[in-house]
C-alpha cells in the first residue's frame, strides 16, 4: 500500500467506532430494559457492529487511493508466505498462554483442567470464528490503523496505542449481560489486548504487512475462549484463569518488543531517549 495518506486518521476511527457503537447501543439498551428487543435482533445488532473497523478502513483505504488501493489492500489478506516461526505463533501462542494458566487454576482451586472443544468440531469452530467471529470482521480495519499509527510513531509505541484502541472500542460490550466482556475486568481485558497487539503487529511487520497472519492470530485468540473456560460465568465470578492468561501474554509481548528485529531498533532509541 502507498505511503502517503489523504484520509485524516480520526475520518478511520470515527468511522471504526461510530458504526460498531451505534450497533450495538440497541443490545446494550435491551439488555438494561430501556428497549424491547428480540435475542435474534440483539445478536443481528452485535454481528453488524463489529464490521465498524472492516468498513471504516474499506472507506477509508478508497478516499486514500481509489480501487487500486482497495485491491492491494485487499490483497494482504492472502499473503500466505510467512516464517514458520510465525505462522506457529499465530496459531498457538495464545492457546499455549492460556493452557498453562488453566493449568496453574487447576492446582489453586480451580477447576479440573479439561479442554472443552473436540478434536473433530475444532476445524469447524475455526472456519467459523475466523469467517464470523470477529478476525475478518476487525483485522482489516487494525491493519490499516497501525499503517496509519507508525507514520508519526515508532511501531512498538503504535503497537501498543493500537492495543488500547482495540480495548476501548469493545467497552460497550462490558455493559451487555451475558456477554464474555461483561464478566471480566476492563483492566485485565486492556493488558490482553495490549499484550496480544503488539505479537500480532511483530507478525504483521515482519511478515510484507500480511493481513491474514493477523487473521490468524485473532481466530486463534477467539478459539481459546471456546477451548478453556477461561471466563468463569458462575456466582464463583473467578477471574484468575484469564488474569493469568492475560499477564503471560504480557511477558510474552515484552520479550517479543525486546528481541523482534521490527520492534528493537525503536525500543533501543526510546530507552537512550529517557536516560538522556
Amino acid at each position: 500500500m502507498h505511503s502517503s495518506f489523504r484520509t485524516p486518521a480520526w475520518f478511520y476511527f470515527g468511522l471504526a467506532f461510530g458504526i460498531t457503537w451505534i450497533f450495538w447501543l440497541f443490545p446494550l439498551l435491551a439488555s438494561h430494559g430501556i428497549l424491547s428487543l428480540g435475542k435474534g435482533a440483539q445478536l443481528a445488532c452485535l454481528f453488524a457492529g463489529s464490521f465498524g473497523p472492516f468498513i471504516g478502513s474499506f472507506l477509508a483505504v478508497y478516499r486514500d487511493g481509489g480501487w487500486l488501493a482497495v485491491r492491494e489492500f485487499a490483497g494482504r489478506s492472502l499473503r500466505y508466505r510467512m516464517g514458520p516461526i510465525y505462522f506457529l505463533a499465530a496459531m498457538l501462542l495464545v492457546p499455549v498462554a492460556a493452557g498453562l494458566s488453566m493449568l496453574w487454576l487447576a492446582s489453586h482451586g480451580g477447576p479440573p483442567f479439561a479442554i472443552q472443544v473436540s478434536l473433530s468440531h475444532f476445524p469447524l469452530l475455526y472456519a467459523e470464528l475466523f469467517l464470523f467471529g470477529g478476525s475478518v470482521n476487525e483485522e482489516f480495519g487494525w491493519s490499516y490503523a497501525i499503517d496509519r499509527l507508525e507514520q508519526r510513531q515508532s511501531l512498538f509505541r503504535a503497537a501498543a496505542w493500537l492495543g488500547v484502541i482495540w480495548g476501548c472500542w469493545h467497552i460497550p460490550l462490558f455493559f451487555i449481560d451475558g456477554l464474555t466482556q461483561s464478566f471480566i475486568s476492563f483492566w485485565a481485558f486492556l493488558i490482553f489486548t495490549i499484550a496480544l497487539r503488539i505479537v500480532i503487529v511483530w507478525g504483521y511487520a515482519s511478515n510484507g504487512k500480511s493481513i491474514l497472519i493477523a487473521l490468524l492470530f485473532h481466530t486463534a485468540s477467539n478459539c481459546t475462549f471456546n477451548l478453556f473456560t477461561m471466563v468463569d460465568q458462575s456466582s464463583r465470578h473467578d477471574e484468575r484463569g484469564f488474569i493469568g492468561t492475560a499477564l503471560i501474554m504480557l511477558v510474552v509481548s515484552m520479550l517479543v518488543a525486546f528481541t523482534a528485529r521490527c520492534y528493537r531498533g525503536a525500543l533501543s532509541n526510546s530507552i537512550a531517549t529517557t536516560e538522556r
